[in-house]
């Protein structure tokens, strides 16, 4: 790792282990049902020792944020570390150096990750990101995704747009990443697979809600009531206001 990278990640390591509440750890990582220990310190204080970080020791290019993501993440002790190693892709400055080179690093996150909170933020975030700036590359990637026996990574792929504005949105990469899981498939009745095309179709619902409602009635027999419930909730809830 460059001298600069490590200095940054030893940084955000120790301004972070300065927040620790060992008193909410515990608590924290129940929650999250995490094997991976908590050090205590809430999202505020975390981007704020994020933010304190940079102000003093900014990342200067695409390559030390690669080095400083990479090492937070492969090296956590502590799930605020990996919580910190996706805030900087949230930085404005830097969210600008992502690109298609990043899918491996990315890839490489959804799979050892495992769980609802990077899943969502890398899904949220990286992969929009990624999809908007390219495409071509992205979609194909996407598709196989959702073939994928891996569930977060068809997970991944069902949401991996709704960070997008409608002229960016693309309807049939979002079905064509949705089918794959319905039943027979035998991940279909997974928590997360149901939930997660539940709240693909309830983002779309905002732009397009006739659309998603042709979808419910068309795969009614093949969705969970659960995909259902979340899909049309923002519909219904304007329905019944109306």
């Amino acid at each position: 790792m460059s001298a600069p990278a490590a200095a940054i990640a030893h940084a955000l390591r120790t301004g972070l282990a300065a927040q620790a509440d060992p008193a909410r750890a515990p608590a924290m990582q129940a929650y999250m049902k995490s094997t991976m220990p908590f050090l205590g310190v809430d999202a505020p204080r975390r981007r704020r020792v994020v933010a304190d970080v940079l102000a003093t020791t900014p990342i200067a290019d695409a390559a030390v944020l690669r080095e400083v993501v990479q090492s937070l993440w492969r090296q956590a002790k502590y799930r605020e570390e990996r919580y910190a190693a996706l805030d900087l892709l949230r930085v404005k400055r830097h969210a600008r150096w992502l690109d298609f080179g990043w899918l491996p690093l990315v890839h490489e996150m959804l799979i050892s990750s495992r769980w609802w909170d990077h899943n969502d933020e890398l899904s949220g975030h990286a992969l929009g990101v990624l999809l908007q700036r390219d495409a071509a590359q992205m979609k194909p990637v996407l598709r196989r995704w959702a073939h994928d026996e891996d569930l977060w990574l068809r997970r991944a792929a069902m949401l991996a747009q709704r960070s997008l504005k409608a002229a960016d949105f693309d309807a049939v990469l979002l079905y064509d990443c949705i089918l794959p899981s319905l039943p027979p498939h035998p991940q279909a009745g997974e928590f997360f697979i149901r939930k997660g095309m539940g709240w693909a179709l309830r983002e779309r619902s905002y732009d397009a809600p006739d659309e998603v409602q042709v979808f419910c009635r068309e795969y009614a027999n093949r969705l969970s009531p659960l995909t259902v419930r979340e899909a049309l909730k923002v519909i219904r809830r304007s329905s019944s206001v109306a």
